[in-house]
Order: structure tokens, then C-alpha cells, then sequence
């Protein structure tokens, strides 16, 4: 047992330790992480149906600005070895899986705050061309953080149940819960920020702005939105073909 949460707590740390962002992005998924998790469990099949059972939340999801709306990683590596160990069904997996994305979030947003001190000690060693040490506070620290902060809950919680993860939650003072929330609620707005800055060009905007009245208006899925998006971008694109053709 002490085997097995010490594999899942990697398996949480090496899909958002971000040692390789497009690894660790595709590998967090809970389709993904339910074979890995299946195979420490010796249950390959179960582990990928709960997996793919709670990856349909997760569809149409997106993380503006980096910011992630529900921890899917930790959520998938805390809910299927309880299910697993448990046999539950995969709709209470689901079940399972919802509180502890929310705490992700929160460890998120700690491991944030954390980095920002890394980032300032990095700053001061490029203005001082100490090139050198950079990578000690830019890549090593940071990344052994984030082993602290992933992989512990996830083995407390596989080791000796969800029920003790839950607890820890409880004991933690209002305040400190409201502030990593408040947080974490300013970060969508950066994100859409970031989005507007990295579409640059001035003609792009009536898009954006269209999209983010007609979804807040008509509440339509994300996926629905994709598609209204898909279609509006083929229609400019065809319309602008035919005035090349006809100038031509």
C-alpha cells in the first residue's frame, strides 16, 4: 500500500510539476492518468473506465491565462485508487473527484505565491549576469516545490484515505481559504488579458468581444462555443477568398 501511494503521489508530481509543460499538460488528464493509476493497482481496464468517467467533466474546459478552473490531476489521483480500493461505482468517483479539484486550485495558487519568491531571487541574478545560478531558482527549486506540494496530499490521501485530506481542509482558517479563493477568482480576468495581448492585432477584437457577450448572454458550453467559433472563422475565411479572387 505504502508502494502505491508513493507511485501515485509521483505519477500527481510528474503530470503538474511542469518539468515539460506539453508532457505534463496532456499527461494530467484523467484518461491518461487512470491507465498509469490502473497499473500501479494492477487493474489497467478499471482504472481507465474511472478515468474516462471523470474526464467528461473536464471536456470544453480551458485554462485562460494558466489558470485552472478545477485541479483535474489531483481530482483523478485522489478519486480512482479510492474507487479502486473501494470498488466503487464511476458515477461516485465522479463524486469523489469534485472537492478535491477545488483543492487544487488552492495548492495552485500556494505554489504560485511560493515561485514569486524564486522569480525575484532569478531577476536579481539576470541583472547581475550571474547566469550561472539562474537555473537553481528557475527550474530546480520551483520544481522541488511543487514535489512538496503535489505529491504529499495525494499520498496522505492514497495511503490512508480521502477522508484524512478532508479533515486537513477542514482545520484551515476561513480567512486563509477566502484569500487563496479571492486569489484565485482575479486570475480569469488576467487570463483573458494575457489572450487579448497575444491576439494583438486590432481587427480580432469585435471576435473576442462578440464571443464573450453571445456566451455570457446565451450560457452555451464551451464546446458549443468552439464550434459557433469554428464557424465564424471558416465563413471570414471564405468571404476573404472570394474578394482575393475577385480582385484577381
Amino acid at each position: 500500500m505504502v508502494i502505491q501511494a508513493i507511485l501515485v503521489g509521483i505519477l500527481y508530481w510528474l503530470s503538474m510539476g511542469r518539468a515539460s509543460y506539453f508532457i505534463s499538460f496532456a499527461f494530467r488528464k484523467p484518461v491518461v492518468l487512470g491507465v498509469f493509476i490502473g497499473l500501479v493497482y494492477g487493474d489497467v481496464q478499471t482504472g481507465l473506465l474511472y478515468g474516462a468517467t471523470i474526464q467528461l467533466m473536464y471536456m470544453g474546459g480551458i485554462e485562460a491565462g494558466g489558470n485552472i478552473p478545477s485541479d483535474q490531476g489531483l481530482a483523478t489521483c485522489i478519486a480512482i485508487p479510492a474507487a479502486i480500493a473501494n470498488n466503487l461505482d464511476p458515477a461516485a468517483a465522479v463524486a469523489l473527484a469534485v472537492p478535491f479539484g477545488v483543492l487544487g486550485v488552492l495548492i495552485n495558487n500556494v505554489r504560485r505565491t511560493i515561485n514569486s519568491f524564486y522569480n525575484t531571487k532569478a531577476d536579481k541574478f539576470v541583472e547581475d549576469k550571474q547566469y550561472d545560478k539562474l537555473s537553481i531558482f528557475s527550474f530546480v527549486l520551483p520544481w522541488l516545490t511543487n514535489g512538496v506540494l503535489y505529491f504529499t496530499p495525494v499520498f496522505i490521501a492514497t495511503l490512508f484515505g480521502s477522508s484524512v485530506v478532508q479533515a486537513f481542509i477542514n482545520v484551515i482558517p476561513e480567512w486563509a481559504m477566502n484569500g487563496l479563493t479571492n486569489a484565485g477568482n482575479m486570475l480569469p480576468g488576467l487570463g483573458f488579458a494575457l489572450t487579448l495581448v497575444v491576439m494583438g492585432k486590432k481587427k480580432y477584437l469585435p471576435f473576442f468581444v462578440l464571443g464573450f457577450f453571445l456566451y455570457s448572454v446565451m450560457g452555451f458550453s464551451m464546446l458549443t462555443g468552439a464550434v459557433i467559433a469554428l464557424c465564424l472563422a471558416l465563413i471570414v475565411s471564405l468571404f476573404k477568398q472570394n474578394d482575393e479572387e475577385e480582385v484577381a
